[in-house]
């Protein structure tokens, strides 16, 4: 399953940008991309921004943070470099 952000001003279309890629979850393990970089480091910093970011998966449906952390709490999470 393919993890999408949009980012205030971002469209559907912006989901191509690396950016905008949180990752994808196969085989028990979440490879995580640019975009999950990015939203980890919005929520440490706790950015004022995270209540407008919205996270879909590739079929549409959409998360709050919480739930999508959720989602891939339990997979093994790699990330990319």
């Amino acid at each position: 399953m393919m993890y999408y952000i949009l980012y205030p001003g971002n469209e559907e279309n912006d989901t191509v940008n690396d950016i905008n890629q949180l990752g994808e979850s196969s085989f028990g393990t979440f490879w995580s991309y640019k975009g999950f970089e990015l939203l980890m480091k919005a929520v440490d910093q706790n950015h004022f921004l995270l209540n407008s970011f919205v996270i879909k998966d590739e079929t549409g449906k959409r998360y709050s943070i919480e739930e999508f952390l959720d989602a891939i709490k339990r997979l093994k999470v790699r990330i990319q470099d």
